[in-house]
């Protein structure tokens, strides 16, 4: 089995630091792991010293370069290798994405039963996603199926694909699905048209226990125990208002590991204790909460709140007198 991971990365970014604590963390777990990081061009480039960008192959058994025009966008590289990696990796291999944490021995996943297969997103079906709503819109504006005919939704982070035939049509369906959205429906995302891939290609991905894909802020709590992956979604922290509640995940630790181009001894350590690695947080564990977490209205109001607190004060009063009197006749 390879374990082969994608980047496409300049040094203005972090996902070259992400990818090397990923990397580093299945080498600590598997030391003599087929371990290949597929880049394209542009990213192979910028591997000098003066970037500091070179400790990365002390980690990683082979980094493949595949070539793109200049006019090609890092995100249409990135998805294009993706989606078309038995193109240029041969046999079985699990394909990690780069913001995860390895916690342990990855071998298992050889024993799992299935050719093709993946983590649910968010670790529940369909009916139950907090973002239900958003895939199955999407689905429509691409005139997808799958999602809606599975009734689950399978995370790109992680996919387990053994060598046959199965797999090689699974990618080859994926790409097409992607370059379509991607070109025809200007949608880049590849999570989508990896579930219409397994749709079109006859829902044969398993689904693997959340261990193998612990999505730690989407209900991976429940997994965390026997996580083998730990998976913390770094566009999560790309908005200025997101608090990292995962210390790896931090752009200041990330951003030390550019400045130095090596991964210090505090966070290896720190990398070697992964899963108690969270900040302070506040759990929200008011369903009718959560159920609209996601809705216009929570946003609109937080950026009244954050843009102009006198408004938000002067909505809040009456709503919150009304609510007092509510309660007094309900007798709550």
């Amino acid at each position: 089995m390879k374990y082969v991971y994608v980047l496409t990365s300049t040094p203005k970014d972090l996902y070259y630091e992400q990818c090397l604590m990923s990397v580093f963390s299945l080498r600590l777990h598997m030391k003599d792991a087929h371990i290949i990081v597929l880049v394209d061009n542009k990213t192979q480039q910028s591997f000098t010293e003066e970037n500091k960008r070179t400790g990365l192959k002390k980690y990683a058994s082979q980094i493949i370069t595949i070539d793109f025009e200049d006019s090609v966008s890092n995100v249409e590289r990135s998805r294009l290798i993706k989606t078309a990696i038995p193109n240029y990796v041969d046999g079985s291999f699990l394909y990690i994405d780069c913001d995860t944490i390895i916690c342990d021995d990855l071998s298992d996943i050889e024993n799992e039963p299935f050719e093709t297969a993946g983590v649910l997103d968010g670790h529940v079906m369909l009916d139950q996603h907090i973002h239900a709503k958003y895939f199955l819109k999407r689905d429509k504006k691409l005139l997808f199926s799958g999602t809606k005919a599975s009734g689950y939704n399978i995370n790109g982070g992680l996919i387990l694909a053994k060598d046959g035939e199965q797999a090689k049509n699974l990618f080859r369906e994926w790409n097409n699905m992607w370059r379509y959205s991607a070109y025809e429906c200007h949608d880049f995302h590849d999570q989508s048209a990896l579930n219409e891939a397994n749709f079109k290609t006859g829902l044969k991905m398993g689904l693997l226990d959340g261990k193998w894909n612990c999505q730690i802020s989407h209900g991976g709590l429940a997994f965390l125990k026997d996580a083998k992956i730990l998976h913390y979604y770094s566009s999560e922290f790309s908005g200025k208002n997101y608090i990292p509640y995962y210390k790896l995940a931090d752009k200041n630790l990330q951003n030390r590991i550019k400045n130095d181009g090596f991964i210090a001894e505090d966070i290896q350590e720190m990398i070697k204790n992964a899963k108690f690695q969270f900040n302070i947080v506040h759990l929200i564990n008011d369903q009718r909460i959560v159920n609209i977490m996601q809705s216009p209205l929570v946003f609109t109001l937080a950026d009244i709140k954050a843009k102009c607190p006198v408004l938000f004060t002067l909505l809040e009063t009456p709503v919150a007198a009304l609510r007092q009197m509510a309660k007094k006749i309900l007798g709550k």
